[in-house]
Formats: C-alpha cells, structure tokens, sequence
C-alpha cells in the first residue's frame, strides 16, 4: 500500500474514531472516507484494534513534534517551558475534526489507549527535563530533580484533558490557569532571583 493510501486511511479512522468511538466505528466508513476499498484496510491493518493503535501512534508522534516546535521558537528556558506549557493546553483544547469528544466517547478511546499512554508521557517527560536541565545549566532554573518535576507536570496537564477535549476552557478558565502556571515557571527559578516578567 502506498504511503498516501495509508495516511488516507489513518486521517479517515481518525475521524470516523472521534465521530464514533471505537465500537461504532465501522471498517467500511473508513474505507470510503478514504476513497479505498474495504479490502485494502486489511492489506495493512488486520484489524480494527490495530487501526486504532496506528492512530493513536500517529497522533502521538504529531503531537510531540508540535511540542518540540513550540519550544524551538522560544529563546529563554523559562520561555521554553512556558511554550511547552501553552501548546499542550492548546492540543487539550483543540477541537478534533471540528467537534468536541463526547465523554463516553472520550472513556472509550481512552480505555483503548491506555497501553501507549505511558509511552506518550515518558516522550514529553522527557523533552520538558531536558528543558529544566538546561535552564539549569544557564542559572535561569534551580530545579534539583529535572526528571521528577518534569513527570509532575506532565502528569498535572493530563489530569486537565478530560476537560479540556470534552468542554474546552472558558476564558476565566484559560486564565486561571495561565496564573498558575506563571506562578509554577517562576518557582523554578533559584531562590532570591528577580522574578522575570511573563513573555
């Protein structure tokens, strides 16, 4: 199969997983969404589990590439991980294919991705204690534990995805929020510095 065929095929199980959930999503759906044959899917996915598992992969991948944009465009270590910290909002947020997840839709995928989870979170742990270790290395950050701070935060930001693909975040939400994490970047700092304005 060729590589537009596949990543038809995953952009259309992409939408027909989010539209659907993963019991109701039909194989056929899929197929004509992605102007392929039936039979084609089978060629490369034996299932629909497996499918859905080259999605979330997808998924996955894109989302860290994202992340690692982000903080490229920023200079400064606290910058860095304020960009880390905003575009991960921003992929909680956003609306996939035009539509908010229902919750049961949202429980259902969630149960299905579970096994990849810790592997999406080790990628983003690790690029954000790579961020901390290096604002160390500056004297922008005293973070005595990168690797433990890191795991706490991506944990903190993925305690708010239930809400954030279901609802979204009002504006008094986003801004909450915003202090928050204004104050958490600012208590990286070591002790006694100045406090550098939010950029």
């Amino acid at each position: 199969m060729s590589s537009d065929a596949r990543s038809a095929i995953l952009e259309a199980a992409g939408e027909v997983f989010t539209r659907f959930g993963f019991k109701k999503a039909a194989m056929e759906d899929i197929a004509r969404l992605a102007g392929v044959g039936k039979g084609s899917l089978y060629l490369h996915f034996d299932s629909k589990e497996a499918l859905f598992e080259a999605c979330l992969r997808r998924d996955i991948v894109e989302r860290v590439a994202e992340l690692e944009a982000a903080v490229r465009g920023a200079q400064a270590p606290d910058a860095q991980v304020r960009a880390f910290i905003h575009c991960k909002l921003g992929q909680l947020t956003r609306q996939l294919h035009g539509q908010r997840l229902r919750m049961d839709t949202l429980l259902e995928m969630h149960s299905h991705a579970l096994r990849l989870l810790p592997e999406h979170q080790r990628m983003e742990e690790a690029l954000l204690a790579r961020l901390l270790l290096e604002g160390n290395t500056q004297g922008v950050f005293a973070v005595t534990d990168p690797h433990q701070v890191a795991v706490g935060l991506v944990e903190s930001l993925a305690g708010l995805a239930v809400k954030g693909l279901t609802q979204g975040f009002d504006a008094p939400g986003r801004a909450a929020l915003d202090a928050y994490f204004d104050v958490f970047i600012r208590g990286l700092a070591p002790v006694g510095s100045a406090p550098r304005r939010k950029s």
